[in-house]
């Protein structure tokens, strides 16, 4: 009997280790899958800062642009810095002024010739574009943040706030020519090598991204000091929120923040991965089943036929 419960006891072994071994690939399989997946929406994250950044080098290398409008009853092309009109020619502007102020006919044309120039800035043309993808229900979005505004609506939010504090901590110790680099230069997240000018996490099924925006000389037009800023800024309403001046050139003053949806190992696998390739996983499985099968049954019989090949005086034993 001795015989039997040891070939039994080491066909129970082959089979715990079997188990051990399959869920040991399968643990590492799924920690591997949402690690791609969590480094692939790293990855989409970094290409719509990217995007940011690009729109706001497009404007820069123009000194922001101009929307326009034309006749004096255009509606506002949203939000902006400066207005300049333009009548349509001199005549139209010697009209307008009165020269000839009996022509209504006239001055109603005059009118409806009139140019007007709005200015957006940089970063004001870089938030529309985020206003865009938000209204399209785009699922990758961005917004630019910082610490202190004009706008109380760009104030940041609670990640936000996280990522300011993280990635200033991160240019106290790395300072200003690491922030300028690009690669995986220090610190890290969810196992993914980061940059020091950027910061990240997963949260409620969303990759919250955010990039460090550092001050440069351009960005000092509007946030030097309250006193030399434009006129507009300090006497329109929706740019009184109570901060936005201070900027040091070369410091970090804000982010831009990216969010979008993170898939788990499991969404993706079953989105990407085709029938065939289960029903072929689905067949290995179960021909690992009948291994071990197999190999218990050939184990069981290999002590059985040792035992009657020993007689009945060693089943007593």
């Amino acid at each position: 009997m001795s015989r039997q419960s040891s070939g039994f006891s080491s066909g129970l072994a082959l089979v715990g280790l079997v188990g051990v071994l399959v869920s040991a690939l399968g643990a590492a399989a799924w920690w591997t899958a949402d690690s791609l997946v969590q480094g692939r929406a790293v990855s989409e994250g970094r290409i719509v800062a990217d995007m940011a950044e690009t729109v706001g080098r497009w404007a820069s290398q123009y000194g922001g642009v101009h929307a326009r409008t034309q006749g004096a009853g255009a509606a506002l092309p949203g939000s902006f810095l400066t207005r300049n009109v333009y009548a349509g020619g001199d005549g139209d502007a010697a009209l307008l002024n009165g020269a000839k102020a009996e022509q209504r006919q006239g001055e109603r044309e005059a009118m409806a010739r009139i140019e007007t120039y709005y200015w957006k800035n940089p970063a004001l043309i870089q938030r529309e574009v985020a206003d865009v993808l938000m209204a399209t229900n785009s699922q990758a979005q961005y917004r630019m943040t910082a610490r202190t505004v004009l706008n109380r609506n760009n104030a940041p939010n609670p990640f936000e706030v996280e990522a300011l504090d993280a990635l200033q901590k991160a240019f106290n110790e790395h300072g200003a020519e690491a922030f300028s680099k690009s690669g995986p230069l220090g610190g890290s997240h969810m196992g993914l090598k980061a940059s020091p000018n950027e910061y990240w996490k997963v949260q409620g099924g969303q990759l919250l991204y955010a990039r460090a925006v550092i001050a440069q000389k351009s960005c000092l037009r509007c946030h030097d000091t309250p006193e030399s800023a434009p006129d507009f800024l300090r006497t329109n309403q929706q740019f009184n929120g109570g901060g936005g001046f201070g900027y040091k050139v070369g410091q970090p003053i804000g982010v831009i923040s990216v969010k979008l949806p993170v898939q788990t190992g499991l969404q993706a696998a079953s989105q990407s991965v085709p029938t065939a390739a289960w029903v072929a996983l689905g067949v290995a499985g179960l021909a690992s089943i009948g291994v071990v099968v197999l190999a218990f049954k050939r184990r069981r019989d290999a002590v059985e036929q040792a035992l009657s090949a020993a007689g009945p005086e060693s089943r007593l034993a």
